[in-house]
Parts: structure tokens; sequence; C-alpha cells
């Protein structure tokens, strides 16, 4: 039993493949939304823009992203993840390269918005794509692998990208990224099919539409207006508002606030991306382990969760205010860091409390609320800076913000998210009785 129990927890060759190609999708999608934070500045002079109106340019991404995302997710119930990650990604890939035209304002934010409506639907669709090919007891590292292609892809790019947009023009930029997609597309559709659920997996499936009708608290509708998705949605929330901040405005900050050289600069901005890709992997083991070891999404997922982003929001505090450059510089890529965990375990918790049937529907849902903190955290930031007595003030003000919203979302986490009985997943042993 102990033998059978091991190979089916083994990934396939074609699962390796899958959650390769995933975690190459969250690499491209994330280089491709730091480009406009790398070419800020050559940007908004040529553009004319001052720091309310960038925020703006950030915020308005997220205008569609959260009706796209869940759209996506309801199509990906109907139709499969295969096909709707394919589209998806055309659709951005035609639209970074249509970048290279803008010469206004209004164009500018016309990419963007378009540009946010692609990729909507990618982390959810990633994130429910990969649950189809990861063994249970695997989902926390498998969906962290997959997780930390966002940050890497920053720390990538970072250097690669910042030196095409100095030498060849932030434009440059936008069409490798627009390209790399393309090929990205060809290669999935070539390679992966969609996924056919086993006859164990169909069995749970019943199982929990049977639980479903018997019980109404299971209806998708209780299941979105339920405390724990709230809270986690929140949690996301927060954690985009901080995700957000760092793409958008961190490099701007450094530059010139902090006033770090071309060259110091390409470099320290990957930091925090590559803290990230370090912290998601090492929590989501220590989250695996717990979950292993207590059989209990509470202590294995949830006792993670909020205390790592009451630390986010402590370095934030911290940060925001120290004189010293490198210590500024490391607190803030940990407040960063820290508060961008979500990403990771946020979805693993909502595996754990979500019945099968709606768990596309309800990844969507869980990214629209989250993608709600990228429209707001922007644009406040762009507000406080133009209206405050001068950028550094305006930005240590953000930062403080930032913090206090991951420290009240990681408390309401920590303290409150509980699952009821009736989410309670089916265990091994309930589905041999079933079986």
């Amino acid at each position: 039993m102990e033998q059978k129990s091991a190979e089916k927890s083994k990934l396939s060759k074609t699962a390796w493949v899958v959650i390769t190609l995933l975690f190459l999708l969250t690499v491209i999608s994330n280089a491709d939304k730091a480009i406009i934070g790398f070419a800020s500045v050559p940007i908004m002079d040529e553009l004319g823009l001052n720091a309310e109106q960038w925020g703006i340019v950030g915020s308005v991404f997220f205008l569609l992203y959260s009706l796209s995302a869940v759209l996506g997710g309801m199509l990906a119930d109907k139709v499969g993840t295969r096909v709707v990650i394919a589209g998806m990604v055309i659709v951005w890939s035609v639209v970074q390269v249509s970048t290279i035209f803008v010469s206004s304002f209004a164009f500018l934010l016309i990419t963007r918005i378009i540009l946010g409506a692609g990729e909507g639907p990618s982390y959810s669709l990633a994130m429910t794509a990969a649950s189809k090919w990861l063994p249970k007891e695997k989902r926390g590292i498998g969906i962290s692998f997959i997780s930390i292609g966002g940050p890497l892809g920053v720390a990538i790019s970072a250097p690669i990208l910042m030196s095409m947009i100095t030498n060849y023009g932030w434009r440059s930029a936008f069409i490798v990224t627009g390209i790399i997609g393309a090929i990205w597309v060809v290669v999935w559709l070539w390679i992966v099919k969609e996924k056919k659920e086993s006859a164990e997996e169909s069995i749970v499936s019943k199982l929990d539409v049977n639980q479903s009708a018997d019980k109404g608290n299971t209806k998708f509708l209780s299941v979105l207006l339920s405390k724990n998705f709230i809270i986690i949605a929140l949690c996301g929330f927060a954690t985009y508002w901080s995700f957000t901040i760092g793409l958008n405005w961190l490099p701007n900050y450094l530059e010139n606030v902090r006033k770090l050289s071309p060259e110091i600069l390409s470099i320290v901005v990957a930091l925090p991306w590559i803290l990230i890709t370090l912290s998601q992997i090492s929590f989501s083991m220590i989250s695996d382990r717990l979950f292993h070891k207590t059989k209990s999404v509470v202590k294995g997922r949830v006792f993670v969760l909020g205390p790592v982003m009451a630390t986010g929001a402590v370095c934030y505090f911290i940060g925001s205010m120290t004189s010293s450059n490198l210590l500024a510089i490391a607190l803030l890529s940990l407040g960063l860091t820290f508060g961008c965990i979500t990403l990771v375990l946020g979805p693993a918790i909502l595996m754990e409390l979500v019945p099968k049937q709606h768990q596309g529907k309800i990844q969507g849902w869980f990214m629209a609320i989250t993608s709600l903190g990228g429209i707001v955290g922007p644009y406040v930031t762009g507000y406080l800076i133009e209206n405050s007595s001068s950028a550094a003030a305006g930005f240590e003000f953000a930062f403080i913000v930032c913090g206090v919203v991951l420290l009240v979302f990681g408390g309401l986490v920590w303290a409150f998210v509980r699952p009821k009985k009736s989410e309670v997943p089916v265990t091994g042993q309930e589905l041999q009785e079933t079986v």
C-alpha cells in the first residue's frame, strides 16, 4: 500500500514537461509586466508624464484583469485550460509588439488595458492546469515551482531588458518579449494535450458533487461568499498592492530618490525578485512538510501565510524610514518578498477548501479580487508622490501604507481562516472505502 501511494505521488515525464512549460509561462508573463517599470524613466520623459499619470499607467493594466481572470476560469472549466492558455498568450504577445507604436499617453493606456485583459487569467489557469498533473502531497512545492517563475522572470530579465532599453531604446524590449511569447504558444500547442481525469480522480469528483448536493453550503455562491475565501482573496489583494509597487515604482524610487547609477540599478532591481524566488521555495517546502505532518490546512498553510505577511509589513515600515541606501534596499526587498507569499499559499489553501468542480472558477475569482490591489496600489502610490512635499516623502508614506495593508489582511488570515467540516477534503481512507 505504501509503495502504491509513493508511486502515485511521483510526477510522470509528461507532467514534468507541463509543469516546466507553465513555469516558463509565468516567467514570460512577469517579464512582460516588469518592462513598464524598467522603462518608466525614458517613457515618462518621452511622453511627458507626471507621477500621478504614471500611477494610472500602472493601475489600468488591471482594469480588465479581474474580469478576464473570472471569464478565463469559467471558460477553462468548460473547454479546458490548454486552449484558453494558448489564446491568452497570443493576445498578450500581439499587444507587446504593438506597444512599439505608442506615441501618446492615451495609446499607452490602451495597450496596458488590453495586455492586462490578456494576462488576467494566466496565474489562475496555470495553477488550475498544474493541479491536474500534481499529486496532492506535491501541490505546495509544485505550485511554488510555477509561481517562482514570476519573480525569477523579473530577476532574469531585469539586467537583459534594462541593457536593451539603455542601448536600443525602450521599444526593443517589448518586441523581444512579444516574439518569445509567440514561440512559447507554438511549443505549448505542439506538446501539451488536455489531461483526462483518472478513474480515482473521477470518483473524488463525484464524491465532491454528491457532497455539494447534500450540503447547500458547498454551492459555488456559498464558497465565493464564505469568510475563508474572502479573507484569502483580501490577502491576495494586499499581495498585489505590494507586488505592483515593486513592478511599477521600485526601479523609479531607486533611481530618482536613492540616486543609484544605471549600472548598479540593473543589478539591484533583480534582488527582491531573487529573494521572492528563494522564499517561495523555502516557505512552500516548510508548508508542505507541516501539512504532511499535521494533515491540517490551518497548521500547514494558514499558520505560515499570516506570520510571513506580517513580517513583510514590518520590513516595509522600517525600510521606508531608514537613511541607509543599503539597509533600505535590503528591507524593502524583504517587504516585497514576504508580501508575495500569498501567490503560493493562497491557491494551495483554496485547493483544500474548495470542491473540485469549482476550483477553476474560484481560482479565477481569487485572481480577480487579488488584481484589484494592482489597480489601487500603483495609483495610490503615484498620488501620494505627486501630492507630497517631495518624492522621497511620498514614497515613504506609500511604503508605510502598503505595510499597513499587508499587516491587516495577514492578521485576518492568521486569526480567522478555518475550514468548515463541509470543506474538509476527502481523505485517502475514505476514498478506498468508497471504492
